[in-house]
């Protein structure tokens, strides 16, 4: 059996991580998402990763494994259009799933054992905010995107047991009004020819969102336990709470307290007396000494001076809010800190209030309060290494709600 993984989506909602990084090479547990989907269908005789030409991380990371073969989607039309490129390199049955949300193992392997057109659900607790089944005998006979009144709480999770009908009807479809060829337009279409059966699966995490990270890599360090890379040094006094992924060449230091569900990358350093809750630091980070950083996500090669604090929770204790896409967003969480792009380097004692975005390739002055969002127009390499607070560019700090 083959595999097909759409994987060329922008991830626009995932900014400003994606700004450097495709959303399939994001981080979780230490290992990108495309990496655990694909080890996940390993059982596959082929997997077929479609993706744009643009996503050069993507392509590196895979392009010389022999399992996977890379398809390229030259236009952004919808899901419908991406799959169509795969159509010439499956035959039969084969699976299909979306390469950036979160699976059960044991769930793919369960779905490719089954006959005929499958269509898997998840049970819900919010389901007005996804496509919606109705289901009867065992068959779908509806799917509703985004109801007011949804018939169910079973909704569309995006991993497929398909055969070359489904291409028959992406044929039949026009585009829709986002200007894109929806492969669930095709579906609804075999729903009607009462070919698609219904499969609810255990475990589906949606990474919709940049606080999404966070949820999956507290289930991905949950279910497969710590990674503690044999390089890591772990300094006097550090204590580690587990479950944790530390990657290899990582130093923790002294009088350290990394806490349960947190990911800090391949040689990153973590300074004197810093508590790191809940968060993801990528590859070649530092957090300096007496900093803080819970439920927050910190990117590639980024400084954080000293004393710097990202804070995740609210005077008021309501939910965190944050902008997306123009939008503000309710993340359903109570603690929810910073989200922080490529290459940024704050100075000493800045503190970050809860929910903000910090863009890639900033400096950010010390002492500030950062109370917005942070967009960089200026690349960090026009000004080089500042030597002191006076030459950091802090004019060019912009606020920016998108």
């Amino acid at each position: 059996m083959k595999a097909v993984v759409l994987a060329a989506g922008k991830g626009t909602r995932m900014l400003p991580l994606t700004v450097t990084m495709s959303k399939g090479m994001i981080p979780v547990a230490n290992k990108p998402l495309l990496r655990w989907t694909c080890s996940f269908l390993d059982f596959c005789e082929e997997i077929i990763l479609v993706v744009n030409e643009s996503q050069r991380d993507i392509i590196s990371e895979f392009i010389n494994e022999k399992k996977v073969r890379l398809v390229f989607q030259e236009q952004a039309l919808g899901t419908g259009h991406a799959l169509i490129q795969a159509e010439q390199l499956v035959d039969g049955k084969f699976l299909m799933i979306y390469g950036d949300d979160i699976y059960g193992e044991d769930d793919i392997k369960a779905v490719s054992e089954m006959d005929g057109i499958v269509m898997s659900s998840f049970v819900s607790d919010n389901p007005k905010a996804y496509g919606v089944l109705e289901v009867r005998d065992g068959h779908v006979i509806s799917l509703e995107e985004k109801p007011g009144h949804p018939k169910s709480d079973l909704v569309n999770c995006g991993l497929y047991l398909l055969d070359k009908s489904v291409f028959v009807a992406l044929r039949s479809i026009p585009l829709s009004p986002r200007g894109e060829y929806e492969l669930t337009d095709a579906i609804k279409i075999l729903i009607g020819e009462g070919k698609v059966k219904n499969h609810t699966i255990k475990t589906w995490i949606p990474l919709t969102y940049p606080w999404n990270i966070l949820d999956a890599n507290r289930h991905m360090l949950d279910k497969y336990g710590s990674s503690i890379d044999r390089s890591v040094e772990l300094r006097p006094g550090a204590v580690i709470e587990e479950p944790v992924s530390i990657g290899a060449g990582s130093i923790i230091g002294p009088n350290c307290y990394i806490r349960k569900y947190s990911s800090i990358g391949r040689g990153c350093k973590v300074g004197q007396a810093v508590e790191i809750k809940n968060s993801i630091i990528m590859d070649n980070s530092f957090v300096s000494h007496l900093s803080y950083a819970g439920e927050t996500i910190i990117g590639r090669n980024c400084n954080v001076g000293g004393g710097t604090i990202f804070a995740n929770l609210r005077l008021d204790d309501k939910n965190v809010k944050m902008e997306v896409n123009g939008v503000r967003v309710d993340s359903g969480r109570r603690k929810l800190g910073a989200i922080v792009g490529d290459n940024v380097k704050f100075g000493t004692r800045v503190t970050v209030m809860p929910g903000k975005r910090i863009w890639p390739n900033l400096l950010v002055p010390a002492c500030m309060t950062i109370e917005d969002d942070i967009k960089s127009e200026v690349p960090l390499s026009k000004y080089g290494t500042p030597r002191n607070e006076e030459e950091m560019p802090s004019q060019r700090l912009e606020k920016t709600g998108e």
